[in-house]
């Protein structure tokens, strides 16, 4: 008799094992994902970790999470004017207008912008050029102050980021590259980038 137990022990075992292993498994994927999240990247003294859909860095102690790499963005055209009139601000202002052709785009980056710069205590009030049935805020190149800049996405030839007048102009050539144009204001704001 006892060496019937023996055998059915090591069976029961065996099963728990495997169930162990298998459920092991699936938090895994579900807290980690299939790719190689935990791949870092230097650039300049910020370090870089791949978190599956986005990057993220650590800044005095924040977390700023990006999509794209600063490497990855280098070739936008920014106006140093620009970047440097959106440091150290506790607002900035993020507009466009309510059916521009990239407004999907738009929104995503008003959302990320919002999400990261909240992260350092910059608030990130987002609207349109014109009213809409949503009561957003109507914000405009003409509401830019030095206090308060104003951002404003929109559709163009091009791709990069220039002043005009006192309003920051993010013109996008692409739906990709409205993201693109956000992270590559987020990352001069925070000093990542010039």
């Amino acid at each position: 008799m006892r060496k019937q137990d023996k055998p059915d022990r090591m069976k029961k075992f065996m099963v728990y094992f495997i169930g162990f292993i298998m459920i092991s498994s699936v938090f895994g994927v579900i807290f980690f994902g299939f790719s190689d999240a935990g791949t870092s990247i230097k650039y300049n003294e910020f370090k870089f970790f791949n978190r599956g859909n986005f990057w993220s860095t650590n800044i005095d102690g924040r977390e700023a999470m990006f999509t794209y790499l600063p490497s990855e963005i280098e070739s936008i055209s920014a106006d140093d004017g620009a970047i440097s009139r959106l440091r150290n601000r506790p607002q900035i202002d993020i507009t466009s207008e309510f059916n521009d052709t990239f407004a999907e785009g738009i929104a995503l980056a008003q959302y990320q912008m919002g999400i990261t710069l909240g992260n350092f205590n910059i608030f990130a009030r987002s609207g349109f050029t014109s009213q809409t049935s949503y009561n957003a805020p109507v914000i405009t190149c003409s509401s830019s102050t030095d206090f308060v800049p104003v951002v404003f996405f929109t559709k163009g030839n091009s791709t990069g980021i220039y002043m005009q007048g006192k309003c920051i102009i993010a013109e996008s050539a692409t739906q990709a590259d409205v993201i693109r144009l956000k992270d590559r204001l987020v990352y001069g704001m925070l000093g990542i980038m010039g």
